[in-house]
């Protein structure tokens, strides 16, 4: 895991970030896409997460979790388009079944706004 990961979008386009995330225990990594994984996230103007929040991380729509344990930030060139220019911060939060939520990423937030003709 890393997690102090500065993220920079250019909006309208498409560079996904990714984390493995494995079980602490054995070291193989988590099946995600097992039924009560979620992952979600949110950007504030302070980098304690309090603040004004700036846009909310949503899973499925920004994330992608896989069956090797990989957690994608992918938000599609449709949507990063349309988000502002911001400079921020973030935290990123798995939700496991158990209902217990783990921070797998934090830092700066950034977006270079798309400059459409």
């Amino acid at each position: 895991m890393r997690p102090n990961a500065d993220l920079y979008i250019q909006a309208g386009s498409y560079e996904p970030v990714v984390w493995t995330i494995t079980d602490p225990d054995t070291g193989l990594p988590l099946d995600l896409t097992a039924s009560g994984y979620s992952v979600a996230g949110v950007v504030a103007t302070r980098s304690d997460g309090t603040g004004t929040v700036l846009l909310e991380l949503v899973d499925a729509e920004v994330w992608d979790r896989t069956s090797v344990g990989q957690i994608f930030f992918q938000p599609p060139s449709d949507v990063s388009t349309l988000w502002p220019s911001v400079s921020a911060y973030y935290q990123a939060e798995l939700s496991h079944p158990s209902g217990q939520k783990v921070r797998f990423a934090q830092g700066r937030f950034v977006i270079d706004s798309d400059l459409n003709p």
